[in-house]
């Protein structure tokens, strides 16, 4: 059996959610990194990550943190190139697409409010595979799929102590997936079948963070997040087309959002320098796609580290930020009965702010990272991948809630 993979162009179908993996083909797809441009920098950590200069959106609770004065704006995207390789084949696929809008502000004193558009997951992929090559039987089977899951968010953060902040995040989901199968003999469509699926419904997040002074220079903070399970209600189809019947096939509802628990610690020395760790657990175990595709538990590791010159001057160098991490992630789904691709992913970055000389309060920071992903196959036959992205983010400070003086 031959596998040959299509090249998706940049400006193709796929283009729009920056996706051209074959491996989206499973589960609800490839699962999005949520994290905004500072997460990405750090290999996606940021369950205790805290600051008034940005938003984090992986742990609620440090909406808190919006500052009294100004309004915080962040939009992201990313450019990627993704090698595919078997055997002694190889084939490129380049994508760009727009990742995540975002806002922050406070609602009151230690009550902060953040509302935004994230990617949930995608699909995306075209390859086509040979069975049977050189027999009279043989056929060409055609691989296709698109779309994916977003998500819309509104976020409350709170701090009732000074050491502590808790958070909430409701999140509307919503989208629709679709996959194609096509068997061709001698160049005729003989059968195809097409599974879609749409779905509508909600996510619930919740967070707490514990910030403590060890003395005038060391500092800990500890972050954990819960985001609850439940079924999605998920209206999925399977068309089976022939050359003298259609039949459609409604599935019962299988698709599930899972239990999910995330921990994490962050040390930082003079308000300079940090290093944090995050441990993410997800219960894919009880969901099904389309009837017989299984999940699985999925853990998820990330380390970081961060150097902060947070100083205005005229050298621009010295006001860089930089920011760097790894991650490994287990597969949520399985492949042919197996576990699909371990994920291994290192970053590193670093934020440029641009100071408004008319208003010291008013700035714009832009984010950049580079990030490689490595995605291992567990089982022999399965397609190597590895994928180099650029990630650019721009967050936008602005003076809001200042008083005007009037001389």
């Amino acid at each position: 059996m031959t596998i040959i993979l299509s090249l998706v162009s940049f400006v193709g179908i796929y283009a729009d959610n920056g996706i051209n993996s074959p491996y989206s083909r499973y589960g609800i797809g490839q699962l999005s990194n949520q994290g905004l441009g500072i997460n990405r920098q750090m290999g996606g950590l940021g369950y205790a990550l805290k600051s008034d200069g940005y938003i984090n959106v992986l742990n609620p609770a440090t909406f808190s943190y919006a500052d009294t004065l100004t309004m915080l704006f962040e939009a992201g995207m990313s450019l990627q190139n993704v090698n595919f390789k078997e055997d002694n084949r190889q084939i490129n696929a380049k994508n760009a697409s727009f990742d995540y809008l975002a806002m922050q502000f406070r609602v009151r004193k230690n009550l902060g409010m953040s509302i935004g558009f994230l990617p949930y997951s995608n699909v995306g992929y075209s390859f086509s595979r040979i069975s049977n090559q050189g027999s009279n039987e043989a056929s060409t089977d055609t691989y296709s799929g698109s779309g994916g899951i977003y998500q819309p968010y509104i976020g409350l953060g709170w701090k009732p102590l000074k050491e502590l902040s808790i958070g909430a995040m409701a999140s509307y989901i919503y989208g629709d997936i679709s996959h194609n199968v096509t068997i061709d003999f001698n160049n005729t469509t003989d059968r195809s079948r097409s599974y879609n699926v749409s779905l509508r419904s909600y996510k619930l997040d919740f967070g707490i963070q514990y910030n403590t002074e060890l003395n005038e220079k060391h500092n800990l903070t500890f972050g954990a997040t819960y985001s609850l399970g439940h079924s999605l209600n998920a209206k999925a189809f399977i068309t089976d087309i022939t050359s003298s019947s259609t039949t459609t096939k409604k599935v019962e509802d299988g698709f599930k959002l899972p239990h999910t628990y995330g921990f994490g610690i962050m040390y930082n020395y003079n308000e300079k320098w940090s290093v944090g760790a995050d441990y993410t657990y997800q219960q894919w175990g009880s969901s099904t796609f389309f009837g017989f595709d299984k999940g699985c538990d999925r853990s998820k590791i990330a380390l970081g580290a961060e150097y902060l010159q947070n100083k205005p001057s005229n050298n621009i160098f010295k006001m860089i930020n930089y920011r760097g991490g790894v991650y490994y992630a287990q597969p949520y789904t399985q492949v042919n009965g197996m576990k699909g691709c371990e994920e291994f992913g290192i970053s590193a970055g670093f934020s440029i702010p641009f100071l408004n000389r008319n208003n010291k309060y008013s700035y714009a920071t832009l984010h950049l990272s580079g990030e490689y992903v490595h995605f291992n196959p567990k089982s022999a036959g399965m397609i190597e991948e590895n994928c180099l992205r650029i990630n650019i983010g721009i967050t936008f400070n602005e003076a809001w809630f200042m008083k005007m003086k009037v001389r």
